[in-house]
């Protein structure tokens, strides 16, 4: 287990969770100015469009670049025989449970995101027509509660309720399993944080040292469970174990759930805090910022396999190959968006806002 793979299983345990519950307080922001008509309407140009057009040609990059592969003939007809049969199988397997999230790849973020925007209409239409209403009399409570440590505490302990649920049975990948019901607590627990929006400024500000404390304990405690998991060499952080023998629990896998819940929302919500802190004004640099997350997501990956291999080729490996193909994506996303952003059809394949409302929406995860 060496230190590069440590780092990037630690990120990829709160980094998608974080991004679903900017999600969530993007879509909170949004219902607010939209019918649930509209606001369906949007969601299937932004979130389906992109990912079946993504599934599409993404996909088929992605293939391209990390499977071998042959065509039927030579030349671009060959090529297109092969693109076509791509767009066929993965049109058809896409509905198929499981499977259908192979078809997506990375691009399974945007289909899990629109599940969840449809499936919680009816409360966010609900707290829309009654904003003065129980429901969201609740939500503003919610963060009152203990001072503030309620929301701390409560939140994590529901999403470790879900892992104890579900996590024996089932191994969390590419937002399936358990990690499904889990990244829509965080959209949910997102939206909630914007519906209470005084309440949850208040507490970012009020329990900053306490949330600086919860993540390094966290962080720590998620350190040692990943190198338990290596020297037992079992799922206590993916999930499904009883495969391994273990039905449904053990005292490693429940101390497992708790440890990865609290890791996760702290870190969360410390990353938040940040933010509040030091990037909570008008910038025009994090509004232009904000049109590019979904077309940069959904570049990044052929993107990287891309000039991996090419790090590949000229004979750099280890940290440097990393950092390097780190930068030259950074700079590729960019400029995909330089690119992608310049005419009305490439910005609806890419999920990037309509020029004419680009500027007046405030945030690119509405």
């Amino acid at each position: 287990m060496d230190p590069m793979s440590l780092f990037l299983h630690w990120m990829h345990q709160w980094r998608l969770a974080a991004l679903f519950m900017i999600s969530g307080m993007g879509t909170a922001f949004a219902f607010r100015r939209r019918t649930w008509t509209k606001f369906s309407v949007e969601r299937f140009k932004r979130l389906l469009v992109p990912m079946v057009f993504g599934m599409w040609t993404i996909g088929f990059a992605n293939s391209v670049l990390t499977q071998p592969w042959e065509t039927d003939g030579e030349g671009l007809g060959g090529f297109l025989a092969v693109w076509l049969e791509h767009i066929l199988w993965t049109s058809i397997l896409f509905w198929v449970p499981i499977i259908g999230k192979f078809m997506l790849g990375h691009l399974w973020f945007l289909w899990n995101l629109a599940l969840y925007s449809f499936l919680l209409i009816p409360i966010f239409h609900f707290a829309q027509k009654n904003p003065q209403g129980r429901l969201v009399n609740l939500f503003d409570q919610v963060f009152k509660w203990m001072n503030g440590w309620g929301v701390l505490l409560v939140f994590p302990l529901l999403l470790t309720l879900v892992e104890l649920m579900l996590k024996p049975w089932m191994e969390g990948f590419l937002g399936s399993g358990y990690e499904w019901m889990w990244f829509l607590c965080f959209f949910f627990f997102g939206y909630m944080c914007m519906m209470a929006k005084e309440g949850y400024y208040r507490l970012l500000e009020e329990r900053f040292r306490a949330l600086v404390g919860m993540t390094v304990l966290f962080t720590l405690a998620f350190l040692w469970l990943r190198i338990q998991q290596h020297a037992d060499g079992l799922p206590y952080i993916q999930g499904g174990w009883v495969e391994f023998g273990v039905f449904p629990h053990n005292l490693m896998t429940l101390l497992g759930c708790v440890i990865h819940a609290f890791h996760a929302w702290s870190w969360c919500v410390l990353v938040f805090a940040l933010g509040a802190r030091y990037l909570n004004h008008p910038s025009r640099h994090l509004a232009y910022l904000n049109q590019g997350v979904y077309p940069f997501y959904i570049v990044h990956m052929p993107l990287t396999f891309a000039f991996l291999s090419f790090s590949k080729s000229i004979g750099v490996g280890g940290m440097p190959s990393v950092l390097l193909t780190w930068v030259l994506v950074m700079v590729g996303c960019w400029l995909s968006f330089e690119v992608l952003k310049r005419t009305w059809l490439t910005r609806s394949l890419f999920g990037i806002k309509p020029l004419a409302t680009s500027e007046k929406q405030p945030s690119a995860s509405e």
